[in-house]
């Protein structure tokens, strides 16, 4: 059982409680996901939604990701120290996606695809915000033998997030209206925040006492020459070549799934909403078991595994489009959503320990920037490839794209890691 006092909700060390907030933070960015971006898309998609206009939708969900990258030097040259370095910005961002959707219940539920597209892309800026401060918690307060378990523990709790508001959200979406479901997500965040809140947050890493900054601001030179020093690592150049494909597939994949299943295999909202919270859930699962398992040197074996599991799913998806079954498009969703969280965990895993400077934020800012770049490409040629190659060209594509991906997850590990095996 947790010991509640103060001193023991300390975040570091890997502590159960240090543990506890890390996950309980990415809950809160994966249960906004669900009801904004999972259970919004099949809700339009099941009231006609064109693939375009979803595509459109799912752009600019994905805007605030793709930008976040610019703003993250403010949180590593600004906080106030009284509420810690990286606590200062989580309660700041969670208090603001709160109140925006306070905001957003009040607008009511008939707001059309695109007005809607525009206010979630502004909560998204906040959630972003959030994402960044508990990424660089994360890399200032874990050692290197405790990133995989925590990055596992956190990605499946995001993924459980997704889930629950992918269920959720399209429950009650369907039956009693947007503004309605936006008011249950309310009251949850809320008690998401008290986690945080109640939590204590050191001004150092644990052995890296000395190491830390001591004001609330961070100097402009000192701050450049911090995010520099990452990118030494020739493993840092390889990581950004490998993010620009690795979600290509993920960003078609998403806005064209919906549509396919409503039109080609005759399915409702409801059924969609169905599927994908107990995939996503299993995600979560498959998440939290490879976190556990994942040692560093392990990891480049795991990233490959799945990416090739990846690459055959898509593959089969796009050859017998025509034939898929009810159950072969189960089976699609659900190895998709596992195969997703296992490839999440492993990467995070290894950008995290990459960003070993102050400007952790930053550093971690620009590869989670770029994976959502790839992703936003995959959104906007989505409708084009439907258009030329139908759904089984689409599929091929997502397929395809994952090949260079492939290729480069041994460049993401230490050389004398692999030699030590």
């Amino acid at each position: 059982m947790f010991n509640l006092s103060y001193e023991n909700r300390a975040l570091s060390s890997g502590s159960p409680w240090h543990l506890f907030c890390l996950s309980n933070l990415y809950f809160a960015q994966g249960l906004p996901n669900g009801f904004l971006f999972f259970a919004l898309n099949t809700y339009y998609a099941s009231q006609g939604a064109t693939v375009a206009e979803l595509a459109k939708f799912s752009s600019l969900l994905l805007l605030p990701w793709i930008l976040k990258g610019l703003f993250a030097p403010l949180i590593d040259t600004f906080t106030i120290r009284k509420f810690g370095r990286r606590r200062f910005w989580i309660l700041s961002s969670q208090i603001v996606i709160i109140s925006l959707l306070l905001l957003l219940t009040l607008l009511g539920s008939n707001l059309p695809i695109s007005s809607m597209g525009l206010v979630v892309m502004t909560i998204n800026f906040s959630i972003a915000f959030l994402d960044l401060s508990t990424d660089a918690l994360a890399a200032d307060s874990l050692d290197e033998k405790t990133l995989s378990k925590a990055n596992g523990l956190m990605w499946g709790s995001k993924v459980v997030g997704n889930a629950i508001g992918m269920g959720l959200g399209t429950a009650l979406f369907f039956s009693y209206g947007i503004s309605f479901g936006i008011a249950a997500l309310i009251v949850i965040m809320i008690l998401i925040f008290l986690v945080p809140f109640f939590s204590k947050e050191l001004d150092f890493k644990v052995g890296y006492e000395t190491y830390s900054l001591k004001k609330n601001f961070l100097p402009p030179m000192e701050l450049l020459k911090e995010i520099s020093k990452v990118f030494y690592d020739p493993r840092a150049k390889w990581a950004v070549i490998f993010i620009l494909f690795i979600n290509l597939g993920l960003g078609v994949f998403e806005p064209v799934y919906n549509k396919f299943f409503l039109e080609e295999l005759n399915w409702t909202g409801e059924m969609i909403g169905s599927l994908r919270k107990w995939s996503l859930l299993a995600g979560g699962a498959t998440g939290l078991l490879i976190g556990l398992l994942g040692v560093y040197y392990q990891r480049h074996f795991l990233l490959l595994l799945f990416i090739g599991i990846q690459i055959m799913v898509y593959g089969l998806l796009g050859l017998y489009v025509d034939e898929i079954s009810t159950s072969s498009a189960y089976a699609v969703i659900f190895a998709l959503d596992m195969t997703g969280a296992a490839i999440s965990v492993c990467m995070f895993a290894i950008f995290m320990s990459l960003c070993t400077s102050l400007t952790s934020a930053t550093n971690f800012g620009i590869f989670m920037a770029l994976l959502n770049l790839s992703n936003y490409t995959g959104n906007q040629i989505a409708p084009g490839l439907v258009e030329a190659y139908s759904y089984s060209g689409s599929f091929l594509f997502c397929s395809l794209s994952l090949i260079p991906a492939a290729l480069l997850a041994f460049k993401l590990v230490r050389r004398n890691s692999v030699e030590t095996t």
